[in-house]
């Protein structure tokens, strides 16, 4: 991974996990426009993002690239209220 996208993806993960979800969304957003295919970005993004829409395309982007993701199976069952 280019060292620049690392660094957008850590920063961005720092941010959410301080609440800071407007940076977090802003680096997650140019971590998945440099390159689509990072699983991580997408689930972190997917945690970042508010609207339940954008959720799922966050969560089915990372199944897309891992239909096997536990966190991605499982965020798809709470929005769709099958959670246990």
């Amino acid at each position: 991974m280019d060292p620049q996208v690392a660094g957008w993806l850590y920063d961005g993960a720092v941010a959410l996990t301080q609440g800071d979800k407007a940076r977090a969304v802003e680096l997650l957003l140019r971590v998945v426009e440099a390159n689509e295919e990072i699983e991580e970005a997408w689930l972190w993004l997917s945690g970042a993002v508010d609207d339940p829409d954008d959720q799922r395309t966050a969560l089915q982007n990372v199944l897309a690239l891992n239909p096997q993701n536990p966190y991605a199976l499982y965020g798809i069952e709470v929005l769709e209220g099958r959670a246990a």
